[in-house]
């Protein structure tokens, strides 16, 4: 893989992450309110985000896909 392929693929980690813990601190913020239906409309509208925020997006999709099946167990 090239140097730039490489730094491709260490951004788009990144965005991701960043994406997986906004949605985290933003969920601890408002005290983990959200209901089980608005989790899982939020990980809808989150994995259809594509172009240049695809990844951040996908991030906070999978931080309230993970949230949601949390709160399917209880």
């Amino acid at each position: 893989m090239s140097d730039k392929g490489i730094n491709d693929a260490m951004k788009i980690m990144a965005d991701f992450d960043r994406g997986y813990y906004y949605a985290k601190q933003r969920n601890e913020a408002s005290a983990g309110k959200n209901s089980l239906s608005e989790m899982l409309d939020l990980v809808e509208i989150f994995s259809e985000v594509d172009g240049y925020n695809a990844e951040l997006a996908k991030g906070m999709a999978a931080y309230y896909a993970e949230q949601a099946r949390m709160t399917r167990k209880k």
